[in-house]
């Protein structure tokens, strides 16, 4: 299981153009060249991110056009039915929808990592927010990116929550962050 871990963070990378420095050595001539791999935690997360996000952008515009009531999970319940149907599948990475202003205790920050990553990408959204921590004794890297009001389709439905904090979202406001976590150990 291990290395078909390791499998499908190389695929992942390099389906995506993310490999990071690929080298080829040659020990001598006439021997075959070894590829030298070597893949930063940081761009298989961001790689992750760039495909969760357009997979979700493109959800959000297929709901948005009249199909969702109509079976269709609104986006980001969507992109939690994902997440979950992922870790099913026992990968070496997760993501997940979190806020400082949640209205959803599943949604609130869990972590020190997050709560600052989240306070990071309010100020900064133009910025991601990086960092290495421990959970279930393993070391994971953690990257937090801005959650932003893509459409006003999900400032009207954050808006209309019941239970929601804060009821004046804009479009284009940070409403939170995706949090994607990469294991370091395998």
């Amino acid at each position: 299981m291990k290395l078909q871990n390791q499998l499908v963070y190389i695929a992942i990378a390099a389906a995506l153009g993310m490999a990071g420095w690929v080298g080829f050595a040659q020990k001598a001539e006439g021997q075959k060249k070894k590829l030298a791999i070597s893949i930063k935690p940081k761009d298989v997360a961001d790689a992750l991110h760039a495909v969760i996000a357009s997979d979700r952008e493109v959800y959000t515009r297929q709901a948005v056009l009249g199909k969702a009531g109509q079976g269709m999970a609104n986006p980001c319940e969507m992109f939690r039915l994902s997440s979950e149907a992922s870790a099913s599948k026992g990968v070496e990475f997760s993501y997940v929808l979190r806020s400082l202003k949640s209205s959803r205790s599943r949604n609130a920050p869990e972590t020190e990592v997050e709560r600052k990553g989240l306070a990071r990408v309010a100020e900064h959204p133009a910025e991601a927010y990086y960092a290495e921590e421990m959970q279930g004794g393993r070391w994971y890297f953690t990257a937090v990116y801005p959650d932003v009001a893509q459409h006003p389709s999900c400032v009207t439905c954050h808006n209309q929550l019941k239970d929601s904090p804060k009821t004046d979202f804009k479009l284009g406001e940070v409403m939170g962050g995706v949090v994607v976590r990469v294991a370091l150990e395998l």
